[in-house]
């Protein structure tokens, strides 16, 4: 049931409206992600960027074409992970805090999901996830709402996008 200030999905607190650009995040996976993910049913930190840096790495709409060609480019067995912003609050159970900069270690409590969005130009593109995920698993199929192959074009030089998608 939503509390006071909540919409009708019980989503609010932390959500900060001037921040449309966030609303939904995008993960590109390998296969390698999406085997541990699935088997183990749980968003986890799977890359190794996102162990060693410690959060996830994730971008939103007007971004995630970038990202694929600055770090992905020229793979071809992607997935690209749709992630609902309000979906990290799982039923509830989650705060979500946007923020500029990085939350201190210390700050990382069971129930919050910190997101640190760098701008760019101005808009908020690039966000990191960061969450005691350990303690406090995400699950897969509460968070992640949309799969998509996102294939190589290689006569193109970039990766084919759903024209579903309405992507920066």
């Amino acid at each position: 049931m939503p509390n006071e200030g909540d919409d009708e999905n019980g989503f609010g607190g932390s959500f900060d409206e001037s921040l449309p650009d966030l609303d939904v995040l995008w993960k590109i996976a390998t296969p390698e992600e999406m085997t541990e993910w699935q088997s183990s049913g749980i968003l986890s930190l799977a890359s190794s960027l996102d162990r060693t840096d410690g959060f996830m790495h994730l971008s939103n709409s007007l971004r995630v074409k970038t990202t694929a060609n600055l770090y992905f480019k020229g793979r071809d067995d992607l997935r690209l992970l749709k992630i609902e912003t309000k979906k990290l609050t799982q039923n509830d159970t989650r705060s979500v805090v946007f923020a500029d900069e990085a939350p201190s270690l210390d700050a990382i409590t069971d129930g919050l999901i910190y997101v640190h969005y760098l701008l760019v130009q101005g808009k908020a593109c690039c966000a990191h996830a960061y969450a005691n995920f350990a303690s406090h698993p995400l699950k897969y199929d509460d968070v992640v709402s949309e799969v998509h192959d996102l294939p190589w074009n290689e006569r193109e030089g970039k990766h084919e996008f759903p024209a579903s998608l309405l992507l920066g």
